[in-house]
Formats: structure tokens, C-alpha cells, sequence
């Protein structure tokens, strides 16, 4: 119950390392807003969610992040449901893998918009109120791609080294209002949207809990100390 009253906001909450971070969050006993665009998955997390930590308030509401006005809605309602947001995971994101040349502007503004516009949008709209509170923890899940170059996926490296940018850049803002800002950069990992990609079997490479506990662990580290970013791979990729 080390996060009792703590409030958590988790962007990508319906699958994958945003769901098992979600649970986690939960379980140790954090009230938790779980936003994602697929309402009936988010249900199913929020039930076993309330399942495993009966005493924790667990909101959904569903947002496209590709629509700013909708990140307004999900800002305003996950605070009116459940107070000011003392956690944001930034983990929603999107994948499409192609030679530079071959991806279409469509695909490349929403690759954009979903990993770099929205985490931004959204912690314009919730930072403010850590600022006045002095204290909060803004999570961002980039990957290796936004530190190491991968063949075919240059649009999508590009979003990941964007957001490791701007994460970087918000440290050097906030750090003096007791504020963290935490990057995790996984590797391979077997979920719908990595795991698919990899060519390798989903058992030889990083579970989603596994990313979920590297987070946690940052997360509840004491007030005075931060880990600004982690590099997260399989053990033996296979």
C-alpha cells in the first residue's frame, strides 16, 4: 500500500505495459484513471484492477489522443472524478514501421500526434497543478528507438527521440518544484503492438510486467531521489 492516495493517471491503459503498470499502480494502492480509445478493454482493467486492490478507486475515461479536445476532456474529468493527479504515465503510443520514403503523410502526422503531441498536450494540462502543489511524478515510456536508430522504423525513432527531448528539457524545468520526470526506454517487448514486430518468440523477450515493475520501482522511490531515465532490455532475446 505504498501509494495510498496517490492519484495516477495512465495514458495507453487498455493493453500492454500501460495495463500491467495500471494493475500494478493499483495494487499498491494508488487510485488509478485509466484512459485509452477501446472503452470495453479499459472496463475489463478497471474490474480487475478493483479486483486485486478493493480499497482503490479506479476511474475510466476514454479519450483519443490524437484529438486535443479530447486530451482537455480526460485532463478535466480524470481530476474532477478523482482529485489532483499526483502520477501521469504518458505510455499511449503507435507504431508504423516502413522505409522513409514508403510512409504516407497520414501516417506520419499520426505517429506524431499520438507519441509527441499528446504526451505533451497532456502534461501542459496536468503539470500546472504540481507546480502549485510543488510535488508530482511524470512517467514517459519511450523506447530504444528514441536512442538508437532502427532500420525501417525512422518516422517512428523519430516520435521516441522527440519525447526523450522534451522529457529531458521538462527535468531541467521542474526538478526545482520537487517534481520528477522519469524515462523508461524498453526494449523489445511482447505485446500487440512490439511484440508482433520482433521476429522473436514472445517468452525470450520483455513482458509488459516486466517493464511495469522497472516503473514502479522508479516511482516509488523516496521524494529527494529521481531516476531520469532507464534502459530496459531482455535478458537473452531468443
Amino acid at each position: 500500500m505504498r501509494l495510498r492516495g496517490r492519484v495516477c493517471l495512465v495514458t495507453g491503459a487498455s493493453s500492454g505495459i500501460g495495463r500491467a503498470l495500471a494493475l500494478r499502480l493499483a495494487e499498491e494502492g494508488a487510485d488509478v484513471i485509466l484512459t485509452a480509445r477501446r472503452e470495453e478493454a479499459l472496463h475489463q482493467v478497471a474490474a480487475l484492477a478493483r479486483q486485486r486492490s478493493p480499497q482503490s478507486r479506479v476511474h475510466v475515461v476514454p479519450a483519443d489522443l490524437r484529438d486535443p479536445a479530447a486530451i482537455e476532456r480526460l485532463a478535466r474529468e480524470a481530476q474532477a472524478a478523482l482529485g489532483p493527479i499526483d502520477v501521469l504515465v504518458n505510455n499511449a503510443g503507435i507504431g508504423y514501421f516502413a522505409p522513409a520514403t514508403e510512409l504516407d503523410m497520414e501516417r506520419i502526422e499520426e505517429l506524431w500526434h499520438v507519441n509527441v503531441r499528446a504526451p505533451i498536450l497532456l502534461t501542459q494540462a496536468i503539470l500546472p497543478g504540481m507546480l502549485q502543489r510543488q510535488s508530482g511524478t511524470l512517467l514517459y515510456v519511450a523506447s530504444l528507438a528514441g536512442k538508437y536508430g532502427v532500420k525501417g522504423g525512422s518516422v517512428y525513432a523519430a516520435t521516441k527521440f522527440a519525447l526523450r527531448g522534451f522529457a529531458e528539457s521538462l527535468f531541467q524545468e521542474v526538478r526545482q518544484a520537487n517534481i520528477r520526470v522519469i524515462v523508461i526506454c524498453p526494449g523489445s517487448t511482447a505485446t500487440n503492438f512490439g511484440g508482433a514486430s520482433t521476429g522473436m518468440r514472445r517468452e525470450g523477450i520483455l513482458q509488459p510486467e516486466d517493464v511495469a515493475e522497472v516503473a514502479l520501482s522508479a516511482i516509488l522511490l523516496p521524494p529527494t531521489a529521481t531516476v531520469s531515465e532507464v534502459e530496459l532490455r531482455p535478458t537473452n532475446p531468443r
